[in-house]
């Protein structure tokens, strides 16, 4: 079983205990709160529900997230965790202002609880700090971001159960005003959760720059990696669970092009195996560096404007050596466009009995004709003699 596979299951089976723990403590919170004339355990009752419903969303999203790429999705659905994650952010700030709402209310009239309502303050208190650090370690296993904010999810309702607690045991000690001033505490944290999680996923929807140990991590990579020159516009982006990686990297400028697509695969290949958390690499390959800072991002040639097509100086190049009846016939044309300058690599065919010096001299005038072309800044004939058999 692959370990994406292995993330989601796991994933899913966390979420699951969260979503039955909070159905139960829920029912209990709002049950003995309500019997109990308890304001912060009722308070209490209304985060647990708030997780609840959260859980369902962390199932739905995390299962959205799991499905394959498609042909309305190419990059996978890992955006659905974080619109789950954002939706979650919104769900806690209602409740928190909810429950601030309904409680600003008692403070005329507080009251006494019962001391039933201690007790099951100190157990949701107990099971929700258990679920905090379970779900927390899955999520960094699995490196999901709504999983990690379930997990604050779960200690923002421990953190409130023990507001809960302090306020319930200072009405119990004869100070009545804990219990309300408690739970408006509780619903405070509520929000604040909320706020937290929403701009962490506002970030990762508008593609904000990812953790620079990431970028650092790929230059390490690419660094050790042969073949690959030089490396710049290292860029990131969060989709859900996974990470996407567009970088450009700058090899040998005289390297073929079937060379130069090894190394590229070779650095997609190796950061996919060195980084679990990358999904896709998109690697752009460079003939020389058209950076001179990387920092500032400032590029060499700002104004680069394209030369003709190679297709168009080959033609113009075969002209030119059809005027010469010594050379047989022509094997390839390599158009190098570097620096703002087109060099032309030219192999020609010449005969077996013809001596070296002689077709030093007909390369030579080839040569010169070829640089007669507009464009053209320079020119590298090879020879070759003509094989009869």
């Amino acid at each position: 079983m692959q370990n994406k596979e292995v993330n989601g299951i796991l994933a899913l089976r966390i979420t699951w205990l969260g979503l039955i723990a909070n159905l139960v403590l829920a029912i209990l919170k709002g049950f003995i709160g309500f019997i109990s004339n308890s304001s912060a355990l009722i308070a209490d009752a209304g985060h647990s529900f708030s997780d609840l419903i959260s859980d369902v969303i962390t199932l739905w999203a995390v299962r959205m997230s799991n499905i394959p790429k498609d042909k309305n999705h190419p990059y996978g659905h890992g955006k659905f965790e974080t619109i789950g994650t954002f939706f979650i952010s919104i769900l806690l700030i209602l409740t928190g202002i909810g429950v601030a709402w309904h409680l600003f209310n008692k403070f005329n009239i507080p009251e006494i609880p019962g001391i039933i309502s201690l007790w099951m303050a100190a157990v949701a208190i107990v099971v929700k700090e258990t679920l905090f650090h379970i779900t927390r370690i899955i999520s960094k296993k699995t490196s999901s971001k709504i999983l990690l904010a379930n997990a604050w999810h779960h200690r923002s309702d421990a953190i409130s159960s023990v507001a809960a607690l302090i306020g319930i045991g200072g009405s119990q000690l004869g100070v009545p005003l804990m219990d309300p001033l408690a739970g408006v505490i509780v619903s405070g944290l509520i929000i604040k959760t909320g706020i937290n999680i929403g701009y962490e996923s506002i970030k990762e929807l508008t593609d904000e720059i990812v953790e620079e140990e990431i970028i650092n991590e790929l230059g390490k990579i690419l660094k050790d990696i042969e073949g690959v020159d030089n490396f710049h516009e290292m860029r990131a982006r969060k989709m859900g669970p996974h990470l996407l990686v567009d970088l450009h990297i700058q090899v040998n400028n005289m390297m073929s092009i079937s060379a130069a697509h090894q190394v590229a695969e070779r650095v997609r290949l190796t950061i996919l195996n060195k980084i679990p958390a990358v999904n896709e690499v998109l690697v752009h390959v460079d003939a020389e560096n058209d950076f001179v800072d990387e920092k500032e991002e400032t590029r060499i040639n700002t104004d680069i404007a394209l030369m003709r097509p190679q297709i168009k100086i080959e033609n113009d190049v075969k002209k030119v050596i059809k005027q010469i009846p010594e050379i047989l016939g022509i094997t390839h044309i390599y158009c190098h466009y570097l620096g703002k300058k087109l060099t032309v690599q030219v192999n020609i065919i010449l005969n077996t009995e013809m001596r070296i010096s002689d077709a030093q001299k007909i390369a030579s005038i080839a040569r010169k004709r070829i640089e007669k072309i507009y464009d053209i800044d320079a020119a590298d004939l090879h020879l070759e003699l003509e094989d009869n058999y």
